[in-house]
């Protein structure tokens, strides 16, 4: 099976309210991309934007199955994985990704991605919105719980690679080793030169030593607001201009 095809611009399809996704799925696709191979699983996939970005950036991509708890952004990713024409090499399951998911067979992918819920349960601010609060504070999973569905369907040689927020830093290698993962990759993003870190891109693998590698940090904007090229570089695969993403 060849790697997926297509140069035009991908149409991504998301709601009009509620849940969007934000620039944090395009930096994490650009993170992820230079170990993306074979099968993917992204989990809560939303409107299936990261294997969308992913199926263009990383040649060594044969398929992609998105998870997602929400039925109405379930619907978004089946559209949307239909539209770019790779149905049936990307596909959308409904599944809690806590427990065993019907279709989606344990210790099968050779990459497991996710940006996940990062408000803390019980911090902040609720969200009035329910599927805005579902997809950004950990009203259905914990971070422990994203680690163990990673454990769970991730294959010996995989790797796993997600985006949080950077105050969270600390919690990532006690809950990568519960599950035997060792922190391999950190980046930190910064939304400009000069401005504290707000995000942490992490990749992870199975077992070994040592400590993680820091990568250079990624700086979100330059001048006038723009994205930096890393990044606009990602943004063009779903559409022209250089208008903002919602951060």
């Amino acid at each position: 099976m060849t790697a997926f095809p297509g140069k035009d611009p991908l149409r991504i399809r998301q709601p009009e309210r509620g849940y969007r996704f934000s620039i944090d799925s395009v930096i994490l696709a650009g993170f992820a991309a230079p170990f993306c191979r074979g099968a993917v699983l992204d989990l809560g996939t939303g409107c299936g934007v990261l294997l969308l970005l992913l199926s263009r950036l990383a040649p060594g991509m044969l398929s992609g199955t998105g998870m997602e708890l929400q039925e109405s952004l379930l619907a978004f990713a089946h559209e949307n994985f239909r539209e770019s024409g790779f149905a049936g090499r990307l596909v959308a399951v409904p599944g809690d990704f806590r427990g065993d998911v019907p279709g989606v067979a344990p210790r099968s992918f050779d990459l497991v991605v996710s940006n996940p819920p990062f408000g803390r349960a019980g911090r902040g601010r609720r969200n009035p919105d329910p599927g805005k609060e579902t997809a950004r504070h950990e009203v259905t999973c914990t971070l422990p719980d994203l680690f163990a569905a990673a454990d769970r369907f991730l294959s010996a040689a995989g790797r796993f690679a997600f985006i949080l927020p950077y105050a969270r830093l600390p919690e990532i290698e006690p809950c990568a080793g519960k599950e035997g993962f060792r922190v391999e990759f950190l980046r930190a993003v910064h939304p400009r030169d000069g401005a504290p870190p707000s995000r942490v891109l992490c990749g992870t693998v199975r077992g070994g030593s040592g400590a993680p590698r820091l990568l250079p940090p990624l700086f979100l904007h330059g001048e006038a607001e723009k994205y930096r090229p890393e990044v606009e570089r990602v943004c063009r695969l779903f559409r022209p201009g250089r208008r903002r993403i919602d951060p």
